[in-house]
């Protein structure tokens, strides 16, 4: 096992590198992509059009995570690393954000949404498999803390993309592209290839470590279908709560700035619970009360928000619905990753986590679609995500295993 202080130099550039991830597509869900919906569509069209970059960026994410998580096992079975597929995910990124700037219609947009999701997982597949090789049980939880921690980090360079005294629209992606790759490089140099044997466990404990996968994955979707929900729409949410359920482009602008900026004002919060939460987790090795306490924490947040009826109120009901998410898909993290059945296909078996990812972003639109926010409001669809998240809570206590 590798000394305290690489370990330690690891968790940093790891927590630096998947940060970067998160800002590959976090400010591009929540601003970019609403905004390119807004400058190319009519108002009646932008929902069905951000539904569907949202649908099928969704099943083309899902198919390429688990494409990528198995490619890269091979990778990290045969040669002990999965460098190659990170840095070619890296650069078909940057060509993907160039392709989604000169789009200037549905297709062509929907095209480099479809391009993007595969470069994205393309890096997202082995980066999440890295952890499980490298990082030990005991400090998975701290680990996971910083990864739940990239949500609310990337946030925050969401307010650098929509600040419009950068520049014009191709400047803000270039530099939205650069900070990625800042991030996302150094572990690439880091990362050494090993030559250990991967261990295997006994058959009884794959079987019961299945079936509590099974359980905390389920127990992430419906979660997820929540945090993709207001990633996805928050925009228009706040938009809905200052009595603009269609304004023009230049008012989605200024308003984008606004949401940004209230993004970027519950990031520390988060942060700091995250981080400690996922160390307290560590120090005591039982991760479910965590889950059980910051999902209901995520539900009384979007509750707050349905009930809204100024910005303060629903900024109040965001942030307590992201400090919530944030810590409950930290500690989740943790423990799925000390439940994966097999070394030797951790990439494959993330890509089946992956889903929890995928599939909600599949779900939030058709929700949005069937409850349609822009006409009967907001509240019934954020109570209903408010419900899935409490069934997954309830889902995360069925788990047995813990260690």
């Amino acid at each position: 096992m590798p000394s305290s202080s690489p370990v330690r130099g690891f968790i940093v550039l790891y927590a630096l590198a998947y940060a970067g991830l998160y800002v590959s597509f976090i400010p591009f869900v929540s601003v970019l992509l609403p905004l390119k919906v807004t400058a190319i569509a009519d108002p009646e069209h932008r929902v069905a059009l951000l539904s569907a970059a949202a649908l099928g960026g969704a099943a083309v994410a899902s198919v390429a995570n688990l494409v990528f998580g198995a490619l890269s096992d091979r990778t990290y079975r045969r040669r002990r690393t999965r460098r190659p597929w990170i840095l070619a995910g890296l650069g078909l990124l940057i060509l993907a954000y160039a392709l989604f700037h000169w789009s200037s219609d549905g297709p062509s947009m929907l095209a480099a949404v479809t391009l993007l999701q595969i470069a994205i997982n393309m890096m997202f597949a082995p980066v999440g498999a890295i952890m499980a090789d490298e990082i030990p049980d005991a400090q998975k939880g701290l680990v996971a803390g910083l990864m739940g921690a990239a949500h609310p980090f990337s946030s925050l360079v969401a307010v650098g993309v929509t600040l419009r005294g950068l520049g014009p629209e191709g400047m803000r992606y270039a530099l939205l592209c650069a900070v990625i790759a800042i991030l996302v490089l150094p572990l690439l140099l880091f990362i050494s290839e090993r030559r250990d044997p991967l261990p295997e466990q006994p058959p009884a404990l794959r079987v019961r470590r299945r079936a509590d996968f099974a359980r905390i994955w389920i127990a992430r979707v419906l979660v997820q279908i929540a945090g993709n929900g207001l990633s996805t729409y928050g925009l228009f949410y706040f938009l809905a709560v200052l009595g603009e359920k269609i304004p023009d482009r230049s008012r989605a602008e200024a308003a984008s700035e606004g949401v940004a900026a209230i993004f970027a004002g519950v990031t520390i919060v988060a942060l700091l619970l995250t981080i400690a939460a996922g160390r307290l987790s560590d120090r005591t090795m039982r991760r479910k009360p965590f889950l059980a306490l910051s999902s209901v924490t995520m539900a009384a947040g979007l509750a707050i928000m349905a009930a809204a009826s100024n910005w303060p109120a629903a900024t109040l009901g965001f942030g307590i619905a992201i400090a919530g998410m944030s810590v409950f898909l930290a500690i989740q993290s943790a423990l799925a990753m000390q439940l994966l059945p097999s070394p030797g296909h951790r990439g494959r078996d993330l890509g089946i986590l992956n889903l929890t990812n995928t599939l909600p972003a599949m779900v939030a639109p058709l929700l949005a679609l069937a409850l349609s926010p822009d006409q009967a409001g907001y509240a019934p669809w954020l109570l209903v995500l408010a419900t899935g998240v409490l069934a997954g809570g309830a889902a995360a206590m069925t788990v047995r295993t813990q260690n």
